[in-house]
């Protein structure tokens, strides 16, 4: 990674922050905002565009280190939806992982050809296959700690690692737990009356950072 790379990583981050944060209202439950489709450019306010272009910008400067890096910065891009949206609302909508996923998928295929290495793309798909399979079996058999949303995310992260190699797509559900339980921490910490089972962890920023800071090891 050179600091070109990171600057216009940066940069392209902030100038679609307008339109993610948009759709970080889109995406709700909320029945106004549903009427409409989620990907229209929205008003928002000063606070939800500094939040989420934040968040875009941590994101992408960090995506900035990973190959191919434009499967990675549109990983960034969507995942700072992701974060925000799930952050507020528990929630990690299909309506938006799965084009996220398509538009990965089809970097990463574009890559391949390119390249001339089939197998790294195999190894993706295969990654992602394993590690959704593996967390969907652990949200049938406890709905009330993941959902499908997480399962999704899961399988995304470790398609873009399992690009790199099997350890790093390990690397990524460790660090992912890891930044799981820090989560946790801090809402124990500050939501007192929400300890238990009836505190919910937002597991999608763990997921989508833990496999970003991979990209460094």
């Amino acid at each position: 990674m050179s600091w070109v790379t990171a600057s216009v990583s940066v940069l392209a981050a902030i100038v679609v922050s307008p339109l993610l944060a948009g759709w970080t209202v889109g995406l709700t439950t909320n029945p106004t905002a549903a009427r409409a489709s989620w990907w229209r450019p929205r008003t928002v306010s000063l606070i939800r565009f500094s939040t989420v272009a934040g968040v875009a910008v941590v994101l992408a400067a960090g995506a900035s280190g990973g190959e191919p890096l434009v499967a990675w910065w549109l990983f960034a891009a969507g995942g700072a939806v992701l974060c925000v949206t799930d952050a507020e609302h528990h929630l990690l909508p299909a309506r938006i992982v799965h084009p996220l996923a398509a538009a990965v998928v089809a970097a990463l295929a574009m890559t391949a050809a390119a390249t001339g290495e089939p197998g790294r793309l195999l190894s993706a798909i295969l990654a992602a296959a394993a590690i959704g399979a593996g967390w969907f079996a652990v949200a049938f058999l406890a709905p009330s700690a993941l959902g499908l949303g997480d399962v999704r995310v899961a399988a995304l992260a470790a398609g873009l690692l399992g690009w790199t190699s099997w350890s790093a797509v390990l690397a990524g559900q460790l660090a992912a737990f890891g930044l799981a339980v820090i989560t946790a921490g801090i809402l124990t910490a500050t939501r007192g009356r929400e300890r238990g089972r009836a505190m919910q962890i937002p597991m999608g920023p763990a997921l989508i950072l833990g496999a970003i800071l991979v990209t460094w090891l």
